[in-house]
């Protein structure tokens, strides 16, 4: 009865435009629940993201910067903040350059000395590709933060949790064309997408790796994280396909790679949230039935999985026209 009357108030608030009013309410009810249980706070992210009020609290805790048990908390969040002092003292003291360098350079040299790894030369250090991924990354994070210690954890914890996905991400742009044949129904869009040669001149790689972090606006990639945080890393390749469908339009106007490439390599400010929520509504009906471990490689119904971008590109510059469902 309990959950015949919960369903019907999320039906009547969704009609009324108030669906965050009990999701509100399901999420302060796990957080009073101690101690939390972690798989609850999951299950609560895939389906319904965090509200903005407690998103920082549920990154720390899904993280593992905070624990479980609430009446801990203060005591591991106060050894955190003091450890992040003792990094920056030593940041300044063995590279005083990072004073005066951008934030995410400093948070940077404070993550190499926390594992150990701050090499003697650093000329290239920010150019390294994994470093600049991490300091998009930071970057991000930064927007949404308000002090250095959240700002050090969460960057640092999520970009590890990230490379724990990483082994399928290779993959991803090949899926994400897959997926795009299946949405556009008429081919067109991949057809001009696979003519200029796109998806080899886009830096996709960089994309996944950063979590869209250097390609959407904050206030809208953090509704992403929310479900990567869960280990929903396939997520990403939804993402990409919707900024391919939501700029669909401009997208078909132009006539070079150079142009296209330029183009979405600047999305505009206020597509974000469009995006977000056009790779959600991918997700909701396409993402819920992927069979896919994260550490494993992406299979798909009917097929070995293996066309390569080229073999992609081919088929589309020929106007072949096939489906690939995602399964």
């Amino acid at each position: 009865m309990a959950d015949q009357e919960r369903n019907f108030r999320s039906q009547y608030y969704d009609k009324v435009g108030f669906r965050s009013v009990e999701e509100k309410k399901s999420i302060e009810s796990l957080l009073k629940e101690q101690p939390m249980r972690h798989e609850k706070l999951v299950q609560f992210c895939t389906h319904f993201g965090l509200p903005a009020l407690y998103r920082i609290y549920v990154w720390k805790i899904l993280l593992g910067i905070l624990p479980l048990n609430q009446t801990c908390q203060d005591f591991v969040w106060f050894h955190r903040q003091e450890q992040v002092k003792e990094l920056e003292r030593a940041a300044i003291l063995l590279c005083p350059d990072c004073i005066n360098g951008p934030q995410e350079y400093k948070i940077l040299i404070m993550k190499l000395l926390e594992k150990g790894n701050l090499p003697l030369q650093r000329k290239h250090l920010a150019s390294e590709k994994r470093n600049k991924n991490f300091m998009a990354i930071v970057k991000t994070v930064n927007s949404l933060v308000s002090s250095e210690a959240d700002l050090f954890w969460i960057s640092t914890r999520f970009y590890s949790h990230i490379n724990s996905l990483h082994s399928s991400f290779s993959q991803f742009p090949e899926y994400t064309m897959q997926c795009l044949i299946r949405e556009d129904k008429s081919q067109k869009l991949y057809q001009h997408l696979c003519k200029h040669q796109v998806v080899t001149a886009l830096p996709l790689e960089a994309w996944f790796h950063q979590c869209f972090a250097s390609v959407l606006p904050e206030t809208s990639v953090e509704r992403i994280w929310d479900r990567m945080i869960c280990s929903l890393g396939h997520i990403l390749i939804f993402v990409a396909v919707a900024i391919f469908l939501v700029l669909r339009r401009p997208l078909m106007t132009m006539q070079s790679s150079k142009e296209i490439v330029n183009f979405l390599k600047q999305i505009p400010e206020d597509c974000g949230d469009r995006i977000v929520n056009e790779a959600l509504t991918l997700f909701q009906e396409s993402g819920r039935t992927w069979q896919v471990k994260e550490d494993s490689p992406i299979s798909f119904a009917g097929d070995s999985g293996r066309h390569s971008v080229k073999a992609l590109t081919e088929s589309g510059r020929h106007g072949r026209s096939h489906k690939t469902v995602i399964s």
